[in-house]
């Protein structure tokens, strides 16, 4: 057995940030029982065939079965986790009565969520598969179904008996053949209507840790734990966290929203680039996004976890800005990387107007990986742009060295700006973590003065922006990358100058809550402020 002293402990979000797919296109190599199992599938399909082609996600999920015997799959709703790590299994061990590593299995328990849904479900798939696989039937020529009992008998006599049982079910005193189960598979235990259940909860606790677990063999066992988690409270995220789980982690795609060149998905032949933009898209304007953070991206944050909420933002009109750009002054914030490798942070320069009234208008930007170099040009690029009465750069540790490399791209581009900085130091040197320096940030949010443009919604300064909001909570940043709110955070420190008054513009609250800008040369109104 594995001595999980030796494993470090990771939260669910911790996992989904380390995710790498590009891993799989590289350096992978699946196990010699990997590669049988796919070949088994496509025997027991014969000329049926499957719909895609078997995910690279599949052969890692049955590499752990080699080397791990207690092992948590949370992966995203459509994955075929069920299909592949029960269903086959089941029919495997059927057929050949054993599986390398572990040696024979004569008795095994699947549980899912209730008798009714997962369990009968799984007897429904097990019979389908044997009633039309031609190669099922030749080496497993005896089966026996009830709704809880599947007996098959292969064509050497060796006989298997799974069991099934629902998450309230009992389990206690469990023996078949005079034997206890050496194999038992946990699957989907939490459902959508049982999801905000204490009850539920305990019961399905009680099944995995006590029930079943102590219903098993002492000396030989396998546990498969697959499932997609509900909320922070379901005992599928607690496991996720936990040192004693073999903890494998699969979103659809490694990031979302990102460009299609950028897309790493965990199943490319079966979703798509187009798929999941179009249901981030969908479920983003029918106000459940978390349903797609959820389900395909394993993210879990609940609205009482985010320090920022939905209705804190404020959308506006970029145009009017952009065209009365002598209304406001400028500033920008930088939050410099230094490589343009695809898993470094990304490089961020974030132009700010500020209004008469004291707020912040994001209007322009990048977010990117790229290199040092490119870096400063767009910076100096967005300074003769928009002519910033001071640029936010960062000075801790090495990046103290920005400083004598802009000044003198200064001199060699004649293109002059004021650096930010407290008395004479210049250049923003932070104390504190981010997430902490972006706490302090929070009221100017709250209290709607930061502003975002609406044109600009898909673009990706503000699509990360919004990524990094949905997941920034008292405990940290949950999302994969900090870099943008570190650049909203960082205004802080500008020390900013209003214009005049006579370049204030007049603003009201409509009817439904929306704030709207009035040009002072006409009376249209030019902005409302919406919310993602």
């Amino acid at each position: 057995m594995v001595d999980i002293s030796k494993r470090k402990k990771i939260d669910l979000d911790e996992r989904l940030n380390l995710v790498d797919y590009g891993f799989f296109d590289e350096d992978y190599r699946p196990t010699k029982f990997a590669l049988e199992f796919i070949a088994f599938i496509k025997m027991v399909n014969g000329s049926m065939g499957e719909e895609n082609k078997s995910p690279v996600i599949h052969y890692d999920m049955l590499d752990q079965l080699v080397t791990e015997w207690q092992n948590l799959f949370v992966s995203f709703r459509g994955s075929a986790k069920t299909t592949a790590l029960h269903e086959y299994i089941i029919l495997y061990l059927a057929v050949y009565g054993s599986m390398p590593g572990f040696g024979k299995v004569n008795v095994g328990m699947y549980i899912s969520d209730t008798m009714d849904n997962g369990v009968k479900s799984m007897r429904n798939q097990l019979q389908f598969r044997w009633d039309n696989s031609d190669f099922l039937q030749k080496y497993v020529p005896k089966t026996r179904f009830t709704d809880v009992r599947w007996e098959f008998i292969n064509a050497d006599g060796k006989k298997l008996c799974f069991r099934g049982f629902g998450a309230s079910t009992g389990v206690r005193g469990f023996k078949e053949y005079g034997e206890r189960p050496t194999w038992c598979g946990f699957d989907d235990l939490m459902s959508d209507k049982n999801a905000e259940s204490p009850t539920i909860t305990r019961d399905i606790k009680n099944i995995v840790y006590k029930a079943a677990r102590q219903a098993m063999h002492p000396k030989k066992r396998m546990i498969i734990w697959t499932g997609t988690p509900f909320n922070k409270s379901d005992p599928l995220y607690d496991a996720a966290c936990s040192k004693s789980w073999n903890t494998r982690t699969y979103p659809i795609c490694e990031k979302f929203p990102c460009k299609k060149s950028e897309f790493k998905g965990a199943w490319p032949d079966r979703f798509p680039y187009e798929f999941v933009n179009n249901e981030y898209h969908s479920l983003l304007e029918s106000g459940e996004i978390s349903s797609f953070n959820q389900e395909l991206m394993l993210r879990i944050t609940s609205d009482e976890d985010r320090l920022v909420q939905e209705h804190d933002l404020t959308w506006y009109n970029r145009d009017k800005v952009i065209q009365n750009r002598s209304r406001y002054n400028f500033y920008i914030t930088t939050d410099f990387a230094t490589s343009d490798n695809a898993k470094a942070d990304y490089s961020v320069i974030s132009v700010w107007a500020y209004t008469n009234n004291k707020d912040w208008l994001l209007v322009d930007g990048i977010c990117k990986r790229q290199l040092m170099d490119v870096n400063i040009d767009q910076l100096f690029r967005y300074v003769s742009l928009y002519r910033p009465l001071s640029v936010g750069v960062e000075i801790n540790g090495q990046q103290g060295g920005f400083i004598s490399w802009l000044k003198g791209e200064m001199i060699s581009r004649n293109i002059f700006f004021n650096l930010a900085g407290k008395g004479k130091v210049e250049g923003i040197r932070r104390s504190g973590s981010k997430i902490e320096n972006f706490k302090l940030f929070v009221p100017t949010i709250k209290a709607k003065k930061m502003w975002l443009p609406t044109e600009l919604k898909t673009h990706d300064l503000v699509a990360e922006l919004l990524e990094e909001l949905r997941f920034a909570t008292g405990e940290g940043f949950k999302s994969k990358h900090d870099d943008v709110c570190d650049t909203a955070s960082m205004l802080l420190d500008m020390d900013p100058f209003p214009p005049g008054q006579d370049s204030k513009p007049e603003y009201m609250e409509n009817e439904d809550g929306t704030m709207a800008f009035f040009n002072d040369d006409d009376d249209d109104i030019y902005n409302n402020s919406t919310v993602f």
